[in-house]
Order: structure tokens, then C-alpha cells, then sequence
């Protein structure tokens, strides 16, 4: 039995195959991977982290997509991530963004191996980023690597686990209470 791999994609055909699809898709290593469904909680946190920042950010200096706009984060690789932050302005054509700030995920039973593996691995690298965040769908638990002065990242991350607890994003300007994103 001859299996072919399918033919890799550069960001450009990725996109205009991607607006043909019924699902969604990430470009891992120039290979369409197809996005899971996800669950009620994940939906909620992350509408509710989409809502805390933008609430509190100058929306005249930065722009909070919800995972429908792409962030490029290798040569061969484009990601959806939940929620992101990114400096206002660019073109309104534009497919995705070289200038994330903060990255949010959401954990998912089935994904939260790339949000702690290789997403993580790939968000780390990008030069624009400050601050990437990891939310945990079913209680109170965020996961916060941000950039060192130095301008590297901590291997271990900041582990909040109490309701009443902030999460700082000093770059920003803001603190988001646990409490707003765990709401609902």
C-alpha cells in the first residue's frame, strides 16, 4: 500500500484552502491539522477573557481577536489561538498578525498536550510576544509565561490557582481578576 503525505502549503494557499473548508484548520509544518470542537466551558473562558481585556485595554493601542484571526509562529506553521491581544492598526485585509502581545488557550481535554507542548514551544519564539497564558476550562487555574527583562521566558510558569487571585500583564497596564474569567 503506497500512502502519500499531502502536499505542504505555504501560509497564502493554507488560507485560500482553508475558506473552502467546513471546518476549521491550523497549518502545522506546512500540513493542514484540523481543530477540535470544543466544550461549553472552553467557549465561556474564553468569551470571558476575550471580554476582560478588551474591556480594559485602550482600544486605540491594541486590537483582542477571538480565534478567528491567524498568528504565523514558525516558517511552515500558522496558529488559532483562543484569544490574543496585538498592537492597534494594520490593514483590515489582513489574514493574520506578526505582532501578538499576549496569547491565551484554553485547556481542552484533546489539545491541552500542544497548549503545553508544542504550541507553547512555538508562542515562546515569536519576538513580539510579552505574555502567554494557559486557562484551565473547569476551574479556576491559569498558566503564565511572561518575558523576563532579560527578554527570555521562565521555564516553569506562574501558577494561579485562587479565585481571588489577578493576572498581572505589566507590559499592558492591566490586571484580570480570576474571578471574571471563572464568572460563569
Amino acid at each position: 500500500m503506497n500512502v502519500q503525505s499531502p502536499p505542504k502549503m505555504n501560509f497564502d494557499e493554507f488560507m485560500r484552502w482553508g475558506q473552502r473548508q467546513d471546518r476549521k484548520y491550523e497549518l502545522v509544518r506546512g500540513v493542514p491539522a484540523m481543530l477540535p470542537y470544543v466544550r461549553r466551558n472552553h467557549s465561556l473562558i474564553a468569551g470571558n477573557v476575550y471580554f476582560a481585556l478588551r474591556s480594559r485595554l485602550d482600544g486605540d493601542a491594541y486590537s483582542v481577536h477571538a480565534g478567528d484571526f491567524a498568528i504565523p509562529t514558525g516558517d511552515d506553521t500558522m496558529r488559532y489561538a483562543d484569544v490574543f491581544v496585538e498592537t492597534a492598526g494594520g490593514s483590515g485585509d489582513a489574514q493574520w498578525t506578526e505582532s501578538a502581545i499576549v496569547v491565551v488557550e484554553v485547556l481542552s481535554p484533546s489539545t491541552q498536550h500542544n497548549d503545553f507542548g508544542p504550541k507553547r514551544e512555538e508562542y515562546l519564539g515569536l519576538e513580539s510576544l510579552d505574555t502567554y497564558l494557559v486557562f484551565d476550562a473547569d476551574e479556576p487555574r491559569v498558566w503564565q509565561w511572561t518575558r523576563n527583562d532579560d527578554g527570555g521566558f521562565a521555564i516553569e510558569p506562574i501558577i494561579l490557582e485562587d479565585r481571588d487571585a489577578a493576572v498581572e500583564l505589566s507590559r499592558l497596564g492591566v490586571m484580570v481578576p480570576l474571578a471574571d474569567i471563572y464568572r460563569d
